[in-house]
């Protein structure tokens, strides 16, 4: 009894029987009709309630004819009526004819002739005699109201605003439209006030359209339904569309009223909706940016936490690190080297190849050869198989045979991910995977970082591997190695400077301080001028005082007397037409070192007022002798190394040789040690990097001045482990000797008195881009420098040897020539060089991305001088020996 499907799912009824007829036969459980469907325009439109005198529509009311009422006529008024009664109906007198006639009498018949609304009420009633004469007629005749009502058009009048209701046409339109009067009694009203509105004085309606417009009951008429029902519409829009014409009716002085008013009020509505929007506008604003602020102050808030967490850790680190070196270095341990450059992004992303770079320092791997020391070695990209087999087979030369577990080689995960101008340690804090690479080869382990050029990313880095770092905090070390930072240095460390001044930061405030100095120091030819930040030489600019007129009047004005030179006034005014011709002599007369990087004198002076920097003197023939020095964490200081720096006559960093034969031993190593422990002092440990200008004043006294500081492990540093590692000596900085231990063999070759027989020089230029090395295969290239003699004798320990700093392909290649003199080593990079130009030539070509040929040749020849000068330089020694 429950239905169809509950037989089918109870298995009465077989799924294969076909159920079609059972819901076919009438009366079907299941019915499917065509849906409607309405207009999508009218599903957003509100439906009006229906209002009206009668409240709504009789059309659809049927009356109850069965039981007998008495009939009410509800269309009459009271009034009407009760006078209609009152008055007795009119008679004619009709003369008949007929048979009576044949007597000779007339009679007369009174007849009563109703009003057109009273027929209707008497249809109804039995008629009193005569209904046999009808019955014999076959048919009641229709009257004239009946004729009226059919066939009428029904126009009506509607006459200033009222309408015409006692019109026949108007009664015969209500009588025909009865059932549903009410509607069509609020569709008259509306046209009645709507011509009234505009004083139309004479009106034809259309009844029917006005029925057709009534049984619409779901909206209102509009105006133009309303005038659509109009006979003589023409007319009627001529008074419409009158201007004014819609204040010219009867309720003219309410319409301009309520129109004056509607504006008014429609004026203050905007007004306030304007200042409403704007005050909503303004808050939503004002909430914006104190939502930003809060947010910007918790954020800020929280960064400062951070960094003060981070700071709090670095310094228990270091402190740690203070406490256990000396253990430390009596123990196995981890050094984690990152030579990541971590200066300003603007610095990174003006170095070419900025990847390369970084990985100069790749000679650090021969800190694995000490059975102590373990190193991992943080490449800036992965490095091919030749490059790492290179450098394994280089220490298992020199008897590491175990060096292979001793070092490892990891490269962030992500450094194809990020922009070629990341810095190793920033690249590495997202690189996860190799962070904990990391991790695992140094748990339980002692394990400190060697970083490059230290920045925050590293103190970031240090704290994530929560490991300390052989280096001050970054902040320290941007201060310190800063120009006019080095000079606050050399100043407490009371080591000579060049004259100068530092910390300039405006355009007026160079000009005087440059004519203050010229003015002053009339016997200096050339001044410098340095960006604080750059490195280098990146950031040299100088000026000869020779083009400047006012130079030479001050040099014959201070000849010719002594004693007006002396004068304040004449001084004064000299100085200021010193700064007046400087103002336009100097942008055009300075020559800047580093056009690929400022290649206007605008561009280096936005930089130079931005950044800060220094002016200093430049003496003439120069030579640039530097100290590396090593502070231990536990404030000691130690000459790690001594070079001659190699530059071109711009200013340009080529290479450098070991040891520093252009100073005063005495005298650099004091004023070096000296400016270490005013480091130390300051806080910063680790690798520094002290650089010199050594040169004869006019007496032909020997002369030095300190000119820079660089804090972190500089090439020449780097250089100088591997050279120590290939030649197996020491260091002497007292005597400024490197000797090595030499085999039996070669012992017997040299005298046992010939100290000079087992001392060694070495000299390193800075990795060149030769395009055409990438063209060249790995054993091709060591086979033809083998014929050629440029190999490095293990016996003798003399010879050149090559540092990778990434495969051929990318064209880089470096020198380290091994001598027994200053200028034996020189002469073997000359050598190399040559061989380089002969083998591959010189590319010619310019493209921005590669070094082009003139440093190349410009290194040959500055090579070649400085070899020349040191072979004179030996042969004068000698002479005086003997």
């Amino acid at each position: 009894h429950k239905g169809m499907s509950e037989l089918v799912n109870k298995g009465l009824i077989p799924k294969y029987v076909d159920l079609t007829p059972a819901f076919v036969r009438t009366p079907a459980p299941v019915l499917c009709g065509p849906v409607q469907m309405h207009p999508w325009d009218e599903q957003f439109v509100r439906q009006e309630p229906y209002t009206n005198p009668t409240g709504f529509s009789l059309a659809g009311v049927k009356m109850d004819m069965i039981s007998s009422a008495r009939q009410v006529d509800l269309t009459s008024h009271p009034r009407s009526t009760a006078s209609m009664r009152s008055k007795p109906p009119k008679s004619t007198s009709i003369r008949l004819e007929g048979a009576e006639e044949e007597e000779g009498k007339v009679r007369k018949v009174s007849v009563s002739i109703a009003p057109a609304g009273e027929s209707a009420e008497r249809e109804g009633l039995p008629e009193m005699g005569g209904g046999r004469e009808k019955k014999e007629e076959g048919g009641t005749p229709r009257d004239y109201n009946t004729l009226l009502d059919e066939f009428s058009l029904h126009q009506f009048i509607i006459r200033r605003g009222a309408t015409l209701s006692t019109t026949p046409e108007f009664e015969s339109y209500k009588r025909k439209h009865m059932v549903m009067w009410g509607a069509i009694q609020d569709v008259i009203s509306r046209l009645e006030r709507f011509l009234s509105n505009y004083n139309v004085p004479l009106a034809y309606v259309d009844g029917n359209k006005v029925a057709l417009l009534a049984q619409v009951d779901y909206k209102e008429p509009s105006n133009d339904d309303l005038l659509d029902c109009l006979v003589n519409l023409d007319q009627v829009l001529e008074l419409v569309k009158l201007p004014g014409g819609r204040y010219r009716g009867s309720d003219k002085e309410r319409s301009a009223s309520l129109v004056l008013q509607s504006v008014f009020r429609g004026h203050v509505c905007r007004k306030q909706f304007r200042q409403s929007l704007h005050r909503y506008k303004s808050c939503c604003i004002i909430q914006r940016q104190w939502k930003t602020v809060i947010t910007f102050r918790r954020a800020t808030k929280l960064i400062e936490e951070r960094i003060e967490e981070r700071k709090k850790q670095f310094v228990h680190l270091s402190s740690k690190l203070q406490r256990e070196w000396q253990e430390m270095g009596r123990r196995k341990r981890v050094v984690v080297h990152v030579p990541s450059i971590s200066r300003e992004e603007a610095q990174r992303m003006s170095l070419q190849d900025f990847a390369i770079r970084q990985n100069n320092q790749l000679g650090r791997l021969t800190w694995s050869s000490s059975s102590d020391v373990e190193v991992i070695y943080v490449a800036p990209f992965p490095l091919s198989p030749d490059v790492v087999q290179y450098y394994s087979k280089l220490l298992q030369v020199r008897g590491s045979e175990s060096a292979d577990d001793r070092f490892k080689i990891v490269f962030p995960e992500n450094y194809d991910r990020f922009p070629s101008h990341f810095s190793i340690s920033s690249v590495l804090l997202y690189s996860p995977r190799c962070l904990k690479r990391i991790v695992n080869f140094t748990k339980g382990k002692d394990a400190y970082i060697i970083p490059g050029v230290v920045g925050p990313e590293d103190l970031k880095l240090a704290c994530q591997l929560n490991m300390p770092l052989l280096s001050p905090e970054p902040q320290v070390a941007t201060v310190y190695s800063s120009k006019s930072g080095s000079r606050r240095i050399f100043s407490v460390a009371e080591v000579n400077s060049p004259p100068g001044a530092y910390d300039l930061y405006s355009t007026e405030e160079t000009l005087h301080a440059l004519a203050r100095l010229i003015f002053e120091r009339l016997d200096v030819s050339r001044w410098l001028l340095k960006i604080d930040d750059e490195f280098g030489g990146r950031g040299h600019a100088w000026l000869d005082v020779s083009c400047l007129q006012s130079h030479a009047a001050l040099q014959r004005e201070r000849e010719r007397s002594l004693n007006l030179w002396m004068d304040p006034q004449k001084q004064q005014a000299a100085l200021r037409r010193v700064v007046d011709e400087l103002e336009q002599i100097l942008p055009k007369k300075a020559q800047i070192a580093h056009k690929e990087i400022y290649p206007t004198w605008e561009s280096y002076e936005e930089t130079f007022t931005r950044v800060g920097g220094t002016i200093e003197a430049a003496a003439a023939q120069a030579d640039s002798p530097s100290v590396n020095l090593l502070i231990l964490p536990t404030g000691e200081v130690s000459i790690h190394s001594t070079h001659d720096h190699l530059f071109t006559q711009d200013y340009h960093y080529i290479g450098a040789t070991f040891p520093q034969q252009t100073a005063n031993r005495k005298a650099l190593n004091a004023a070096a040690t000296a400016i270490g422990k005013v480091c130390a002092d300051k806080g910063i440990i680790g690798y520094i990097s002290v650089d010199f200008v050594a040169f004869r004043d006019e007496e032909g006294y020997p002369r030095l001045w300190a000119v820079d500081l660089n804090i972190g492990m500089h090439d020449t540093a780097v250089s100088f482990e591997l050279f120590r590692f290939l030649t197996g000596g020491n260091f002497n900085p007292l005597l400024g000797d490197f000797t090595t231990d030499m085999n039996e063999d070669s012992m017997e070759e040299v005298s046992q008195m010939n100290v000079e027989g087992k001392r060694r020089f070495y000299a390193v230029c800075d990795p060149l881009h030769h395009p055409n090395i990438a063209n060249v295969q790995y054993n091709v290239f060591f086979n033809l420098c083998r014929l050629k003699g440029i190999h490095f004798d293990l016996e003798e320990k003399l010879g050149t040897a090559f540092l990778l700093v990434d495969s051929f392909a990318a064209g880089f290649l470096a020198l380290l020539c091994v001598g027994s003199s200053p200028s034996n080593a020189l002469k073997m990079v000359s050598e190399g060089l040559n061989f380089i130009h002969s083998q591959l030539g010189i590319s010619k070509m310019s493209d921005k991305f590669l070094v082009p040929a003139s440093k190349f040749k410009a290194t040959m020849k500055e090579v070649k001088r400085k070899a020349g000068r040191f072979q004179e330089v030996e042969e004068q020694e000698k002479e005086e020996g003997r």
